[in-house]
């Protein structure tokens, strides 16, 4: 005989089994966290190496020894800027030609003397920032320092007049030309076209070449002409050029214009005669 109990209160049904989503392992690593003494360190190591050791030229140790000169000079007779300031006004008021520089270096030399005459001169023709840049830092001694902010002052006033000064007495330059080379030849066809081509070479080994009709060329050259004789002073360009121009000029009037005067003079009749 079996016993059944039963029991009043119901079993609850059984909770249906989800299965939970596996969760995927990222495969990226977390950040790090970097310290900002480690930032700092890289960003000046980065700046160290992107940045040149020394942008500075390097100043000839007998330009420093001359330096010191003009220092000294400086310390032991301060009001000697005011003879140097005449100096400098008495010889480029007048307008600049080729003998302004000699005449210049001439009479600086007189009151301050060759080596300290040569330091004030070069900074002048010079006539850039970057020399007094240079100049700072390679010196260490503060009454050269204070030599070079005096001599600084003096170029800022006369260095570009100086500098026009000493480009004149140069004579010639290295952008000047020194050797032309016209070469002409007919084109064939029905109508012979001439055509001049010029090969031009700077002192500098620099080359242009320049294709152009006869009366092209010669219509540049005067122009040029024209320009300079209205636009140059006298006093600004080489008497010797300017002669053996004017014998250029004359042998290519003789040349081609040459035997048409003749023509005219032979119609003429002779002097004295009807």
């Amino acid at each position: 005989m079996y016993l059944f109990i039963m029991n009043d209160t119901s079993s609850p049904a059984p909770k249906k089994r989800t299965a939970k989503p596996k969760q995927v392992k990222s495969t990226e690593s977390k950040p790090t966290k970097i310290s900002k003494k480690t930032v700092i360190a890289e960003e000046a190591v980065t700046q160290t190496e992107e940045l040149p050791e020394d942008t500075h030229k390097p100043v000839p140790e007998q330009f420093l020894t001359d330096l010191g000169s003009v220092a000294e000079i400086l310390e032991t007779n301060p009001t000697i800027l005011e003879p140097i300031r005449e100096v400098f006004e008495y010889h480029l008021v007048d307008p600049i030609d080729r003998k302004t520089f000699p005449k210049l270096v001439n009479a600086m030399s007189m009151l301050l003397g060759a080596n300290a005459t040569m330091v004030l001169m070069t900074a002048c023709h010079v006539n850039s920032a970057v020399f007094f840049e240079d100049l700072l830092y390679a010196i260490k001694d503060e009454k050269q320092k204070s030599a070079v902010w005096v001599i600084q002052h003096l170029t800022s006033l006369y260095g570009n007049r100086v500098q026009q000064a000493y480009t004149l007495s140069a004579g010639t330059m290295d952008e000047d030309w020194h050797m032309i080379d016209v070469n002409t030849y007919k084109r064939e066809g029905e109508t012979p076209l001439w055509i001049l081509n010029l090969e031009l070479v700077l002192y500098n080994g620099t080359e242009t070449k320049i294709t152009m009709t006869p009366d092209s060329v010669f219509q540049l050259v005067e122009i040029l002409s024209a320009e300079l004789a209205k636009n140059i002073p006298k006093e600004n360009v080489d008497e010797g050029l300017i002669t053996k121009c004017e014998k250029n000029f004359t042998a290519f009037y003789e040349k081609f214009y040459g035997c048409k005067d003749d023509e005219k003079h032979k119609e003429e009749h002779p002097p004295g005669y009807a």
